[in-house]
């Protein structure tokens, strides 16, 4: 089920990334979302890095999950920054 969890979490920050590349003029009414999901994210990475597999898990995979969603939670909240810097209009509602 952590499996599960893991990769739905992954997919769901690579959608926000695609989501800006396509059309970054929508990006007003997601970045909140986008904020809380990354920090929602990040937790869940780094609990997962901190905890071992489960019984049936296999130990790569499940290092490699973990990993990339903390990586890509922390790529996700620094490019939230950077949008926040670079184009503070995209925070008006």
């Amino acid at each position: 089920m952590r499996r599960v969890i893991l990769i739905l979490l992954i997919l769901m920050q690579l959608m926000f990334f695609i989501n800006y590349i396509i059309n970054d003029g929508i990006i007003f009414f997601n970045i909140y979302v986008w904020s809380v999901l990354g920090l929602i994210s990040l937790i869940t990475g780094w609990r997962a890095v901190k905890t071992g597999p489960n019984l049936y898990e296999s130990r790569i995979v499940h290092a490699g999950l973990s990993l990339t969603l903390f990586i890509l939670s922390i790529a996700s909240l620094l490019f939230i920054l950077l949008i926040v810097f670079t184009k503070p209009y995209f925070l008006h509602i």
